[in-house]
């Protein structure tokens, strides 16, 4: 999975940081946000934990959670977070909905990943850049889940709207293998 680069995770964290100025944080869970936009992932979960053990904020707080785990890279923890913070109140949006996804690939769900790319799409907050990601991302759960020829149809649809991604010919060269094409 590619890690995110900085522009990535600065609009994630501005995205954080909006939602939860907008919907009245109680002050641990502003502290956790400070926490996690340093870097402290540790400390900004406990903060979050804090909340979510009080009850405050809960949406938020679990959502910040769900993003201190991703960043620890603990998949498992990080898609039940984020599960959490969707049933407590937390918007839906295509970023979550991503990552969710991710999280869904990285710990052997494919199936569950392809309900998130496919559903995280329609979200109106999701820019071409998501929606890039989100395409290929379902290409690589489609494989994950062994439907080698819908792979191949997200794929073929995927490159007519990016015809220059190398990771995408390359995946066209690999499905190629998997799936004969249609003149054979």
């Amino acid at each position: 999975m590619k890690k995110w680069n900085k522009s990535k995770y600065s609009l994630v964290m501005l995205l954080l940081a909006v939602m939860l100025a907008t919907s009245g944080c109680t002050s641990i869970v502003k502290e956790g946000t400070e926490l996690l936009e340093e870097g402290n992932y540790t400390e900004a979960a406990e903060k979050f934990q804090e909340s979510v053990d009080k009850g405050k904020d809960l949406g938020e707080a679990w959502r910040g959670l769900g993003i201190c785990y991703w960043k620890e890279e603990d998949y498992e923890k990080a898609e039940k977070a984020f599960g959490n913070a969707l049933q407590n109140g937390s918007e839906e949006t295509a970023t979550i909905y991503n990552m969710l996804g991710i999280c869904a690939l990285m710990t052997d769900k494919p199936e569950k990943a392809v309900y998130y790319f496919e559903n995280g799409q329609e979200f109106p907050d999701a820019g071409q850049e998501l929606l890039k990601e989100m395409s290929f991302n379902l290409i690589a759960a489609y494989e994950q889940v062994g439907d080698y020829q819908k792979a191949k149809e997200k794929l073929e649809v995927y490159l007519s709207l990016y015809p220059d991604d190398e990771r995408a010919l390359k995946e066209k060269e690999f499905l190629n293998t998997q799936v004969p094409s249609r003149e054979e």
